[in-house]
């Protein structure tokens, strides 16, 4: 009896916070309105016009824009030529400011002491 009266108290509270939502949709009602009067009556549309405005108008958008985004990489010219030697220097994102020689030259202990010092996972700020 001890475990059972909680269990029931809360099933009864759930059931009674869903109950709005459940009987929401047998009580309403859609909503009946007429257009006024002066409003003219919509004039029909063509078939040409449907497509213009469903599937030109977006498709002309999306060329402009790929247009827009492929003309500055366009305009400087081909970098890399598939199956040539790739001429140009390394890069490493988030690596030392100066660049690979300065990672080259860096002083090991201070390395590991600038490591000691940082957060990450560990959670030391």
């Amino acid at each position: 009896m001890s475990d059972s009266h909680p269990r029931v108290v809360r099933r009864g509270l759930r059931a009674l916070a869903l109950a709005p939502a459940a009987l929401l949709p047998l009580v309403a009602a859609p909503a009946v309105a007429a257009p006024p009067e002066q409003w003219p009556d919509a004039e029909a549309v063509g078939a040409f016009d449907f497509l213009l405005v469903l599937f030109a108008i977006p498709l002309g958008l999306f060329v402009v824009i790929a247009v827009l985004a492929y003309v500055p990489s366009m305009a400087r010219g081909d970098k890399y030529t598939p199956g040539l030697a790739w001429r140009s220097e390394n890069e490493w994102f988030g690596g030392p400011k100066d660049g690979l020689e300065a990672a080259d030259k860096a002083d090991r202990q201070a390395l590991e002491s600038a490591e000691s010092e940082r957060g990450g996972a560990s959670a030391r700020w």
